[in-house]
């Protein structure tokens, strides 16, 4: 008799049944839904290819991920937002919640979160706190619902759904196919007299968003191809590169800028790429007919008489979060109170900067551990980045590169809520350190050997 050893996962067998009945069920109940929502039997073929994308994000809740980032810079457009009589952002939200509840329940891997996280818990702590003290409690009570969820959400996510190399990648990629329709869509107000935009009309997102794809191709594919195949990825970078332009986002600009620069000491070889791209770019702006309001904003950034020229309003919001908090340094003013003891609250939002934002309202304490756990983010980045033996380098130079670029983006735009990318790129970074701690040689054989199931199987 002959013995045979065979590897296989727990339940393997019996969940394809299982799953395959969940999604039997899951496709009738969108069925029935759709004909009660939608009775023009003209809008089925619709409704049924928004079927089979929501049972692909369930199954891959990374590209659910992917979107739900981007989605703010989307829904703006009416003929977006008619597309579901919910809103977009909470529909991404619970298609991502069922996906990550699935992956559970398909046994799929996760990544720890690093002790460092223990802070956000002591930063909501802070915030619910201050709202004893909030000159508005209804606004407040709205900005701390915001972080739990839809903020929070873009924080915790990322260990649950990428919980493996492959995962991180298909993520990447979602995120570049989503960033480049979105800069695709800007390129076609070039000839105009305004600044490019998003689908919601912002210059802004259109810069982050084309400063996070330059950064996934820079250092997800051009270090590992030869020169010729480089070649080939120029008219991808294009794109982005003409939007990041036409958006006049300086912020975004700044920050690119300074990472590639950065990068070119650790890979010399991709000094004839900045040379090719640069003397491309150079020879095609004169046809591309950007407008030129965005080359006067980001003339700003060299011909500002002083730092409050350059900032504009800004200078003005930052100054009063800065007297806000010499007023109020230990416990802040409370959650929201930025915009509610200004002088103007429809005027003064927010500082433009996340660090004093949290400072002035919560107080220093607060900062501090802001302060910290981007701290801790990048020394994570810098040791991951020194490490060459452990795998996934490449997918760790990306997730460094984006924490940078989020961080830049954290001291200038935004608020807690609203810059949620930046959130996003400071769990990626902490992922990859769980992915490669499990990949590296060390562990990998140890962990095989403690999760195989053998079974003997006799003929």
């Amino acid at each position: 008799m002959q013995m045979e050893t065979a590897i296989r996962a727990p339940g393997m067998n019996s969940g394809g049944d299982l799953w395959g009945h969940v999604l039997a069920a899951a496709a009738v109940a969108m069925g029935f839904a759709a004909f009660s929502i939608f009775p023009d039997p003209r809008m089925l073929p619709l409704v049924f290819l928004g079927a089979a994308a929501v049972v692909a994000l369930l199954l891959y809740p990374e590209l659910a991920l992917a979107l739900y980032v981007v989605i703010g810079d989307v829904k703006g457009d009416e003929r977006v937002a008619a597309l579901l009589p919910w809103d977009l952002t909470l529909a991404l939200g619970g298609v991502l919640a069922a996906g990550i509840i699935l992956n559970f329940l398909r046994r799929k891997r996760s990544v720890a979160m690093p002790p460092a996280y223990f802070i956000f818990v002591a930063l909501v702590a802070l915030m619910v706190t201050s709202l004893s003290y909030a000159p508005v409690l209804v606004a407040g009570l709205e900005k701390v619902g915001r972080f739990l969820t839809v903020t929070g959400i873009v924080i915790v996510a990322p260990f649950f759904v990428l919980g493996t190399a492959q995962a991180m990648k298909r993520f990447l990629i979602g995120f570049a196919v989503v960033a480049f329709v979105i800069c695709a869509y800007s390129l076609g107000s070039l000839g105009g007299s305004d600044r490019l935009v998003t689908p919601s009309s912002n210059t802004i997102g259109l810069g982050h968003i084309a400063c996070g794809l330059i950064l996934i191709l820079w250092f997800g594919a051009l270090p590992r191809l030869p020169f010729l195949k480089r070649i080939l990825i120029y008219p991808l970078l294009g794109v982005p590169a003409l939007s990041l332009i036409g958006s006049g986002s300086r912020g975004a600009a700044l920050a690119l800028g300074a990472v590639i620069l950065l990068n070119l000491f650790f890979h010399r070889a991709l000094l004839a790429d900045v040379a090719c791209l640069g003397a491309l770019g150079f020879a095609a702006i004169p046809f591309v007919n950007i407008p030129q309001a965005s080359f006067e904003y980001l003339g700003t950034l060299v011909n500002s008489q002083s730092v409050n020229a350059l900032l504009f309003f800004r200078a003005e919001l930052l100054s009063y979060g800065w007297k806000l908090l010499q007023e109020h340094p230990l416990l802040g003013v409370g959650i929201q109170g930025f915009r509610y003891y200004s002088p103007n609250a429809g005027l003064y939002n927010w500082p433009h900067n996340i660090f004093l934002e949290v400072c002035c309202e919560l107080g220093l304490p607060a900062g501090i551990l802001v302060a910290a756990l981007f701290g801790s983010a990048i020394r994570e980045a810098w040791r991951q980045l020194k490490d060459h033996a452990a795998p996934h380098l490449g997918l760790s130079q990306v997730c460094a590169a984006l924490l940078a670029v989020g961080i830049v983006n954290a001291t200038n735009t935004g608020d807690i809520n609203s810059d949620r990318s930046t959130w996003l790129f400071l769990s990626l970074v902490f992922v990859m350190r769980g992915l490669r701690i499990r990949t590296s040689p060390a562990v990998q054989p140890a962990m095989q050997f403690g999760s195989t199931n053998l079974k003997i199987v006799a003929p």
